[in-house]
């Protein structure tokens, strides 16, 4: 089973283009078609791999895909609008470094996550459909909070322990 912590996010599906089963994808990264032997799309709560047949630039920023299993449109719609993953040890290394830091929110999926050194709890998922990217948390007590993830309340993030080391504003655990 695919993990959240060993993909990134690499686009996002718009719609079906023409009637065949391609589709058009926004890519954040310059990728080459050798870059995406398989894209992965998270349906029903479950990370899907879909093997790409075909790549194409459309226009400067998005591309028309082929997949392999996609043959009409309608079977296409069903990946519109949806998040574009890849596995990240299958990226070339130039995509690890178009982050100055390394380190994706999707990265901290599986993270512990402390407030002021003490233990939180464990970081779920990221929320990231609107501007305000939230980190959705499992405390330790089994509740769940949304973290924001904003610079001026993060401490520290070590990559050696895994966590994430925050300072909440009050009530914030109470929401």
């Amino acid at each position: 089973m695919i993990q959240r912590n060993s993909l990134s996010e690499v686009g996002r599906f718009a719609r079906p283009h023409g009637i065949n089963g391609e589709i058009t994808a926004s890519l954040d990264y310059e990728l080459s078609p050798d870059d995406l032997r398989c894209v992965i799309v998270e349906i029903d709560g479950i990370f899907v791999p879909f093997f790409v047949n075909s790549f194409r630039p459309k226009g400067h920023e998005n591309y028309l895909l082929t997949i392999d299993g996609i043959e009409s449109d309608n079977e296409a719609k069903l990946l519109s609008n949806k998040t574009i993953y890849a596995l990240t040890n299958e990226l070339p290394e130039s995509f690890e470094n178009e982050d100055s830091d390394g380190i994706y929110a999707s990265d901290l999926i599986g993270w512990t996550i402390t407030e002021d050194e003490n233990p939180l709890g464990v970081i779920e998922d990221v929320d990231d459909s609107t501007a305000n990217v939230l980190l959705i948390v499992k405390t330790i007590d089994g509740a769940t909070i949304y973290v924001p993830l904003a610079d001026e309340l993060i401490n520290a993030i070590d990559s050696d322990t895994n966590t994430v080391d925050v300072t909440l504003p009050d009530g914030i655990k109470d929401l």
